[in-house]
């Protein structure tokens, strides 16, 4: 074992690139082909290669030879209008073909050639069927037509040029060792392209070899990144090849590093752009992405069955109105309730609803009545207010959605008999042969324009039953985000078209690689293919499966490989579940490489590979997974956060389904009966942390040519999708214990020890939280340069011995720093600038937000007509608004603003109003700023922060400013965003939701006609510790809020630590005294540092204290402007670890280890060895033990279970209930070994 261990690791990501050299005609996204005269070029003595024949190829390959017979000794044969060889003029089809052969007559090459000298090529002939030729061999002779580009080839010799893959090409294939020095050479271009015409290489003895074009794949690994990512070879092929830079992650992000070569390309983040739904945009659309997105017209209100809408005035009803002239319709009778109702809805939602085609309103419960009269009767209305007429529609009637799925022939019913019988299909038409950007619902025929005879009317439930389907864009007129465009729509190209940038280029760009991501090796054959969109391989699954038999086979690493198999079996992806399990290869290698990688590594970054990657994602279906608050405000549907895997990385991943002692025993409750690990709550709860991941951006020189995303590298996380509110976790707490409050991190904590500043180059955009994308092009940005005194540019800058700087990838503060010039009016920052070309991205520690808070004030998105929030005072989360009076509704930002978008306290905005001789305000508008320049802004006005609570006593967060215009919808009192608390003991429920209710806490609360209790709440905070806590364990179980590094506060902020019963405590240096400010400091038995508050915190309903819980922590701000990627990134971590550090956790892998390896039914002795090795990192808690002395150590778990007596015992090997029956594969495996199985000549992996 200590042998093994130490071996270099085997990647089978590297193995399949290495052999991956393929035949490549043109450039595309993933890559270019080589050079004829770069070393390792390949020739070929034949004409024609499968990438040649009818399928893989952009345009009709032209085939023609050319002979007269008056003149010529030999038919010249083209493709393409090149010469490609000459042939003894007796072509002919086979003789029972029904064409002759015609010479001078262009044929186009149909299906594929057989890839050697004298195999077949077929043309495709008037019918459509196709005629065999031979596949001619390569030559010329001096008495015929010459080729256009003839290089001078050395013999054919050992080492030099030699032939190559002989079994697969039939001895006619061959590799250029050393390259070319011919003249020609700098004369032939870089690149070839499908149509350029073909280079040929003259050997001394007059026989001929056709240049044969090979992927390039580079080398692009973490350790040795492409210089440049990829930029020099997206300029070589004008575009077609997609930048290779890989994105930034935790994978890689120790070893990138600033490139600055003219040349460089990068990722941008996601655009910012909002992209109309309009005809014209649509079209846009289509023809870029080839998607059919249409706009639904014809969905009946009420269908030939009679079934109807409910009337608009159902209470929680959302309802959809189209505007007209009032001239085009006539007003509807109605009740007048009815009638004020309805137009007090309609000329509400005037100003928060910019679509001029179209108004949504959802009519509330329990504000408004309507005559009971028209119940049953108001299905069809039209309302005539003023010039407008609102006519209520379908409530889906013009969404904008992508219906190309319902234009396969296998999807829609009418798709394949409209195949049959050579019609039209019915979906594809409307945009194919009308040019409409609207698809019309047959709900009646006679409504469809030149409707078939077979077509019958449709039923709404049609629509109901399949809708789901379809990716919903939506309502024509409305303005959509580009990162909310369904996956086949959201392109670069898209992106472009509408103004954004998806690549940055230029010096100053980071550049990163990606775990062994190598150069392909043309010297070791072709191996495999690799899917680039001009394929002619199809099925080529079974490549990987080639892959792991001969690394399992030859690789010096057998143990490590061992160990990767049985984390593959725990740690699962269907393959099935992939879209891409039947052509790809390499995405399903780097995923088995992350167990290959961490064989004997660390269990928890097993768990973070697997959580972030694509595979997974896809496979348990949290891929886009999104915040229900989310989908209700921009889809209208009400949905829950996907659990699958929320559910599978408990049960299966981490802690199994039922509480476990170290032994592996199942802990029982008092009846005998095993203990619950997790309940359904816990699924919801976390299945909310697993929102918001998405694909990274596509890029090049990986095996990927779908549409559907970057399956190689580890997701990014898409904060607007993530949920916002607190989850509890398994054992009681929340996520987010233990961590501190932001509102208690030092003030200018960008100064403070532990300060984190990421390098981002030239850009100056944010990519841990987010800047309004105008930033990137607007010239008059006002950025925040650090003065050159700056004791940050110092640390920034590190400079060497010649006062050249030396920019690291990360840089965190090991002190506190004095402020300098404008740092000191700061209350925070975003980007800094250090030189011209060098910025920082300052990334605030990890904290939480409590989600109920005092002295809440009102804070307004750039103008009153957009959404009104409450903000916390105490954070740097809006900037100023100053007015000459409270009666004054146009404000302005100081002139002395630090930075564009800056966020300060609200006591700095005061100050600063203040210095201008004016105060803060609740204005309606800013004036002279640019409006993507404007955010939060804070007001004078004070914010209610209230608690919903259900009949379960799960609770919703509902905001109530004193005055607003808009309020977003996620914390409207109509939210439907319930989270679990702990409640001391009882609480507010209403009567009518169950039989025993206590009439929402004996009427303190409001009794909800939607059901619940609306309570207004108050804040109140306890110390826990009067005196030196007497164990660790005292602490961790008692305390829950987390604090800051005392370090990092001034000086006389805490006094010197205390120390005594393993704890240390850190008094507040102004009482001297252990108050609710004191922090204790302890580690546990794993080695973790906890720093923690000595106080908690409770959540009371006003009027009525004893309904009271504690207080939530919150990683992700409620406000959508601070509810940045950094945040949701620590809360994934947070989640992670929470996993990783559950008691069941350690005894629940030992048990499935120890079934990979040795027994199915071990002794609870021999669990309890190996969960405490995992433990302890240690395998047999010697000083000479296996392992990394951390725990969730896998090499100690891994000896642990190997050497231990039971698995090494010849008696127990002879106990028919052990178990230990060796699964077939691996059975195999070791017979293949034990018989040193060699393969064929030839042959370069074992096709089993």
């Amino acid at each position: 074992i200590k042998d093994q261990m130490p071996l270099p690791l085997t990647s089978h990501r590297e193995f399949f690139r290495l052999r991956s050299n393929a035949r490549f005609t043109q450039p595309t996204d993933i890559g270019r082909n080589n050079h004829p005269c770069d070393p390792k070029s390949r020739w070929r003595n034949f004409a024609f290669s499968r990438k040649e024949g009818g399928e893989a190829v952009t345009n009709d390959q032209m085939f023609e030879a050319e002979y007269n017979s008056a003149v010529d000794a030999y038919a010249t044969i083209k493709l393409n209008g090149h010469v490609r060889t000459v042939v003894s003029p007796e072509l002919a089809f086979d003789s029972d073909s029904l064409y002759a052969f015609e010479y001078n007559k262009e044929y186009v090459m149909c299906r594929q050639p057989q890839e050697y000298a004298d195999g077949t090529f077929q043309l495709r002939m008037e019918d459509n069927s196709c005629e065999e030729l031979q596949n001619p061999m390569v030559h010329f002779y001096p008495d015929s037509v010459q080729p256009e580009n003839v290089l001078d080839l050395p013999f054919i010799s050992k080492g030099n040029l030699e032939k190559i893959d002989e079994l697969l090409g039939h001895g006619g294939e061959y590799i250029l060792n050393n390259g070319l020095t011919d003249p020609l050479c700098t004369q032939l271009n870089d690149v070839m392209e499908e149509m350029d015409a073909p280079v040929f290489g003259k050997l001394p003895d007059g026989s001929w070899l056709q240049f044969d074009p090979r992927i390039v794949l580079e080398n692009n690994t973490l350790w040795n990144p492409i210089p440049d990512g990829g930029g020099l070879v997206g300029l070589l092929t004008t575009g077609k090849t997609r930048c290779a830079n890989v994105p930034r992650t935790f994978l890689n992000e120790d070893d990138c590093f600033l490139s600055d070569l003219s040349t460089t390309c990068g990722a941008a983040n996601t655009p910012n752009l909002a992209i109309p739904l309009h005809s014209d945009s649509i079209h846009q659309l289509h023809d870029m992405t080839g998607q059919y997105v249409y706009g639904i017209v014809g969905l009946p209100l009420i269908d030939f069955h009679g079934v109807a809408q409910p009337w608009p005035c159902a209470e929680g009803l959302r309802s959809r109105w189209e505007i007209l002239d009032a001239a085009e319709c006539s007003q509807t009778p109605m009740g007048a309730a009815t009638n004020a109702s309805l137009a007090e809805l309609l000329l509400d939602m005037a100003a928060a609803d910019d679509n001029e085609l179209l108004r949504d309103v959802l009519f509330p419960v329990g504000e408004l009545t309507c005559d009971v009269a028209d119940n049953g009767t108001l299905v069809e209305v039209e309302m005539v207010l003023g010039s407008q007429c609102f006519r209520r529609v379908h409530p889906e009637h013009m969404s904008v959605y992508d219906f190309t799925y319902w234009t396969l022939e296998n999807t829609h019913p009418g798709n394949m008999i409209a195949s049959m019988f050579n019609r039209t299909n019915p979906i594809t038409k409307w945009k194919d042969i009308d040019d409409s950007v609207f698809l019309r619902y047959p709900a009646f025929r006679d409504d469809v324009p030149n409707a078939p005879d077979q077509l019958a009317n449709h039923g709404i439930d049609r629509w109901d039953e399949h809708s789901f389907k379809f990716a919903k864009l939506g309502r024509y007129g409305d303005t959509v985000k580009f990162v909310d465009l369904p996956n086949e729509i959201r392109l670069d190209e898209v992106a472009v078209h509408f103004g954004g940038d998806t690549e940055l280029s230029g010096g100053g760009i980071m550049v990163c690689g990606s775990p062994h991501e190598v150069a392909n090796d043309p010297s070791l054959g072709q191996v495999f293919d690799i899917v680039n969109g001009r394929d002619t391989e199809w099925s080529l699954w079974r490549q990987r499966e080639y892959a792991w038999f001969q690394v399992g086979l030859a690789a010096p690493d057998q143990l490590r490989q061992r160990v990767a198999w049985a984390l593959s079996q725990l740690l699962v992806i269907a393959s099935k579940a992939i879209s891409v399990e039947r052509s790809h290869s390499e995405v399903f290698l780097g995923y088995y490489d992350v167990f290959v990688r961490h064989a004997f590594g660390n269990y928890r970054d097993v768990l973070r590979e697997i959580s972030f990657s694509p595979l997974m994602a896809e496979n348990l279906s949290f891929l886009q997974s999104k915040s229900a608050a989310y989908m209700w405000e921009t889809q209208d549907k009400i949905s829950f956060a996907d659990e699958n895997f929320s559910r599978e990385i408990m049960q299966l991943f981490s802690t199994g389904l039922v509480r476990l002692n170290l032994d592996g025993t199942p802990v029982l409750d008092e009846l005998g009966q095993p203990v619950l690990a997790y309940t359904n709550d816990e699924i919801m709860s976390f299945a909310r942390v697993w929102t918001g991941f998405d694909y990274q951006r596509r890029r090049g020189n990986v095996e990927e040519t779908t549409w559907s995303g970057n399956r190689h590298d580890p997701m990014k996380i898409q904060p607007s999708w993530r949920d916002k509110f607190p989850k509890t976790d398994m054992t009681g707490g929340y996520i987010g214990d233990g961590y501190p409050r932001c509102a208690d991190l030092p003030s200018k904590m960008f100064l403070r020890k532990g300060a984190t500043y990421r390098l981002l180059g030239a850009s100056h955009m944010p990519e841990l939280s987010e800047d309004d994308s105008e930033f990137e092009r607007d010239d008059t940005l006002r950025k925040f340069v650090l003065d050159g005194s700056s004791a940050i540019r110092t640390a920034l800058c590190d400079a060497d011995d010649l006062g050249a700087c030396r920019y690291a990838n990360t840089v965190t503060l090991g002190g506190n720093l004095e402020c300098t010039a404008s740092e000191c009016d700061a209350d925070t920052l975003r980007v800094v600038q250090v030189d011209e070309n060098v910025h920082y991205e300052f990334v605030r520690p990890a904290c939480v937000e409590q989600v109920f808070y005092a002295n809440a004030k009102k804070v307004i998105w750039k103008d009153r007509n957009y959404d009104s929030s409450c903000a916390n005072p105490l954070l740097p989360y809006a900037s100023e608004a100053c007015c000459e009076g409270q009666q004054d509704t146009v404000a302005e930002r100081s002139p002395n603003y630090l930075y564009d978008q800056e966020r300060v306290l609200y006591s700095t905005a005061n100050s600063r109003c203040q210095a201008m001789g004016m105060g803060s305000c609740d204005f309606n508008s800013i004036e002279g700023i640019d409006h993507h320049k404007k955010g939060y802004h804070w007001t004078t006005d004070s914010c209610k922060i209230q608690v919903k609570v259900n009949f379960e006593g799960q609770v919703a967060l509902v905001y109530e400013p004193d005055t607003y215009a808009i309020l977003h919808p996620h914390v409207r009192i109509d939210n439907r965003n319930f989270f679990k608390v702990y409640w001391d003991g009882d609480f507010p429920i209403n009567d009518a939701d169950v039989k025993l209710g206590n009439n929402c806490g004996n009427g303190t609360c409001e009794s909800l006609p939607i059901g619940g209790c609306l309570c207004d709440t108050t804040i109140t905070e306890t110390r826990v510790f009067r005196e030196m806590p007497e164990s660790v364990d005292e602490v961790l179980s008692r305390l829950t809020i987390g604090a800051y590094d005392t370090e990092a506060y001034d000086p006389g902020t805490y006094s010197a630590g205390l120390s005594a019963n393993g704890v240390t405590a850190y008094l507040s240096g102004s009482t001297g005294a252990f108050d609710a400010d004191t922090v204790f400091e302890v580690t546990d038995e794993r080695g973790r540092l906890h720093r923690l508050r000595n106080a908690r915190e409770y959540v009371r309903v006003q009027g009525a204290g004893e309904y009271a819980f504690r207080n939530a922590p919150s990683f992700m701000s409620v406000l959508n402007s601070e509810a940045d990627a950094r945040d949701a990134y620590y809360e994934t971590e947070a989640a992670l670890d929470h996993y990783f550090h559950h008691d069941n956790t350690a005894p629940f892998i030992a048990l499935r280890m120890i079934q990979r390896f040795t027994t199915s039914n071990p002794k609870p002795r021999y669990v309890r060895a190996v969960a405490t090795a995992f433990r302890t990192g240690n395998h047999d808690g010697s000083e000479t033990g296996i392992g990394s002395r951390k725990y969730g150590c896998l090499a100690a778990t891994i000896a642990a279970v190997l050497l231990d007596p039971e698995a090494r015992s010849v008696n127990l090997d002879a106990d028919p209930f052990k178990g230990n029956l060796r699964e077939p594969l691996l059975r195999m495996m070791a017979l293949m070994r034990g018989m040193e199985l060699e393969l064929a000549d030839g042959q370069h992996v074992p096709r089993i």
